[in-house]
């Protein structure tokens, strides 16, 4: 699986796969050992519309830092970062999504075939807009292996889309060079239907291995070895390197191997039972913000990057949707039940709390 996402979706709605989808997105890839296709165009058009961006909330946060002075009277000025350290964070950032990534140069074959697209004005050439970019960037997906299972997202519904469609046109000549693609003008609804063609996709598994990640730097003991917490996720097939005893390899393994699955059951015990607990919490706030609802299940004794995590999962399961400021049910009948569940603890909470 490889997914394609124009700079709308990468850089202006998702900071970057940092928000809104983003996440779960980049979990979703890292599970099914798919990939994330930056053509050299995309990587140029993400640093220059990150750019683009960051100078204009520049320009926002200096008005706002500007008439707080004049308000309090007095306040140490604080740099906000130029544009050379912008790009640098940019490419700090691709390089930590570094093991997603499929890039492709902008060779001369490329440039030319875009080019020729262009000028005959074929899709996703518009109208109104030459669309060379929008070329490249297509030129670089048909030169993508036979085979290929393309998802492409983007925003501009003139070169890409025909109605609420990816172009008919662009599908078949994909489809004539053995690729497969299916377009989305929301992330959202990608993310839907990417779980929904993975059913074994266990996400609880998904947000254990993402806890058990951010431990990456600590050192787990198994018996007389030590394994570091990259060893213990080495692929399968892959041995991860564990100190032998040359009079005893199998009892070694067999504790590891015990050892292992008992770090990886506690790595899933936050998430038991909290997808309910979340969900009530939703339902029974009925339009909370998301700082309402992380503040309520702080009470319930939550943390908050926890009950992120499981939001986010319910988000992607299609049980709530993320509007950007709030959660809200998308199901009114299952959160009913959900909230009436949760609220004689909800309501202990709170009771205490007042």
């Amino acid at each position: 699986m490889i997914v394609v996402c124009d700079t709308n979706v990468f850089v202006r709605e998702t900071h970057l796969l940092r928000k809104k989808g983003g996440p779960q997105l980049i979990r979703l890839l890292r599970t099914a050992k798919g990939r994330l296709f930056v053509p050299e165009i995309l990587q140029k058009e993400y640093i220059e519309q990150t750019r683009l961006a960051a100078s204009e909330e520049r320009g926002r946060a200096s008005a706002a830092i500007s008439s707080f002075k004049t308000l309090v009277g007095d306040l140490d000025d604080r740099l906000l970062p130029g544009d050379e350290v912008v790009d640098q964070r940019t490419l700090e950032r691709l390089a930590s999504l570094d093991e997603l990534l499929l890039s492709a140069p902008m060779t001369k074959e490329v440039l030319a075939a875009a080019g020729e697209r262009s000028l005959q004005k074929r899709r996703p050439t518009s109208k109104s807009d030459h669309g060379y970019k929008d070329c490249l960037i297509w030129e670089s997906v048909l030169r993508l292996p036979r085979g290929s299972e393309v998802r492409f997202i983007s925003r501009d519904n003139k070169a890409f889309f025909e109605g609420d469609n990816f172009a008919p046109e662009l599908v078949d000549e994909a489809r004539n060079l053995g690729i497969v693609i299916a377009g989305y003008r929301e992330l959202e609804r990608a993310l839907r239907e990417l779980q929904a063609g993975m059913p074994s996709l266990d996400l609880a598994a998904v947000e254990a291995q993402d806890f058990i990640e951010r431990q990456a730097e600590a050192e787990v003991k198994i018996g007389p070895a030590v394994l570091s917490a990259t060893a213990v996720h080495a692929p399968p097939g892959r041995h991860a390197p564990v100190a032998e005893s040359s009079d005893a390899v199998e009892g070694d393994a067999g504790l590891a191997d015990q050892k292992l699955v008992s770090l990886l059951t506690g790595a899933q015990k936050p998430f038991e039972n909290l997808d309910r607990t979340v969900l009530g919490c939703i339902a029974y706030l009925g339009d909370p913000t998301k700082h309402q609802l992380f503040e309520l299940l702080g009470q319930l004794g939550i943390a908050i990057e926890l009950a992120r995590n499981v939001a986010e999962r319910l988000a992607i399961s299609g049980l709530i949707r993320d509007t950007g400021n709030h959660y809200l049910p998308n199901d009114a009948a299952l959160a009913k039940l959900a909230a009436a569940a949760m609220e004689p603890e909800i309501i202990q909470v709170l009771a205490k709390g007042s």
